[in-house]
């Protein structure tokens, strides 16, 4: 694990622990105290939030947003213009489509589908193997 240290939008300098071999693309704003595993890839245009854990191998989707106080498990991939909201979890090898909302303080579990356009309401629980959402 690697501690790279960059300036947010504020112009305050924070430090982030990166795994090896992360792919981070243009325009990524990232919150202080956030770890990301190794092998995982951030797209362009993303915004992670402080206070935030992304499991190795994980995939962020271009233009999606992570709130704060957030943790994404290993192999999870989250597609274009999803949004995490605050004290979210999500489980190990989840699949999150596209345009999908998470509500805040949501739990999604383990081998999950939410399916493209799909809305998680606010702490709401996802078990398990479940699929929903209109793609799913």
């Amino acid at each position: 694990m690697n501690t790279v240290a960059h300036t947010n939008p504020n112009g305050k300098i924070v430090q982030v622990n990166v795994g090896e071999h992360v792919t981070i693309g243009q325009d990524v704003t990232i919150g202080k105290h956030v770890t990301i595993g190794e092998y995982a890839n951030i797209g362009r245009n993303v915004t992670i939030g402080q206070d935030v854990t992304i499991g190795p191998d994980a995939t962020i989707g271009e233009n999606s947003y992570i709130g704060e106080h957030v943790t994404i498990g290993s192999y999870v991939t989250i597609d274009l213009y999803s949004c995490i909201g605050e004290h979210a979890n999500i489980g190990e090898n989840v699949t999150i489509g596209k345009n999908v909302t998470i509500d805040p303080y949501s739990t999604i579990g383990e081998h999950a589908t939410i399916g493209e356009d799909a809305i998680v309401s606010k702490n709401a629980t996802i078990d398990r193997d479940t699929t929903i959402g209109p793609d799913a």
